[in-house]
């Protein structure tokens, strides 16, 4: 499947290209605003399926654990990657990013940063009118360490929670940018260091997604 996923993501992007190019050259070509209108919905199509695609192929890369490379690493590494890697949308939200103290613990740094950089992004698109506050804190329970990446924005119903972690279930529709597979991956990612990953109940605004990382032995 793997390998099925990132061949598929491969030849559609081919094609993709190829035509984006063709509408590229439309709206240039273009002499009334009719055509020029139809020509640039055509390349927000592309860049909307380009998106898709991109998400595809990292959900294909995390499908298995064969891409993981386990070591004994510092948490607050990855959170700090990730926050490097959001600094534009969270400069420009104007976000608030509280990090508490957090456990060294066997795993892959890069997937794990990809993983904050998902629940991160998943805050800061639904961030609602308030300033924006998102709390990423560990504490020890039997099972590892358990993670909370909380914040205050407009939270999920609980209607639509057990579509979170369901490929291709957009909540918002295409008002949100997105392919839809952030949390999917972000499943993946947990499960494959052997963990489990949940959206906590809460009454108050806002929403908690909690996650459960073995810990370094001994630890």
């Amino acid at each position: 499947m793997q390998q099925f996923l990132q061949s598929a993501v491969h030849d559609l992007r081919a094609a993709h290209r190829r035509a984006a190019i063709a509408a590229e050259l439309l709206v240039e070509a273009a002499t009334d605003l009719e055509r020029k209108d139809l020509a640039a919905q055509m390349l927000q199509g592309f860049s909307q399926t380009e998106e898709l695609l991109t998400g595809i192929s990292k959900y294909a890369t995390v499908l298995t654990g064969t891409n993981y490379s386990i070591n004994s690493f510092p948490v607050a590494s990855a959170v700090r990657f990730a926050l490097a890697n959001l600094d534009p949308i969270i400069s420009e939200t104007g976000a608030q990013i509280v990090v508490g103290e957090l456990p060294e613990i066997q795993g892959d740094r890069d997937r794990l940063t990809e993983l904050f950089e998902h629940l991160l992004s998943n805050s800061l698109k639904f961030s609602g009118t308030d300033p924006l506050t998102i709390a990423i804190a560990a504490r020890r329970v039997p099972e590892g360490w358990l993670f909370s990446v909380q914040d205050n924005g407009v939270g999920i119903a609980r209607k639509y929670r057990d579509r979170l972690f369901v490929a291709f279930r957009r909540l918002h529709g295409a008002d949100v940018p997105g392919a839809g597979l952030g949390l999917v991956i972000s499943r993946k990612i947990v499960e494959a260091h052997g963990g489990r990953i949940w959206i906590e109940d809460r009454d108050e605004q806002g929403v908690t997604f909690c996650f459960i990382l073995r810990p370094v032995d001994g630890s």
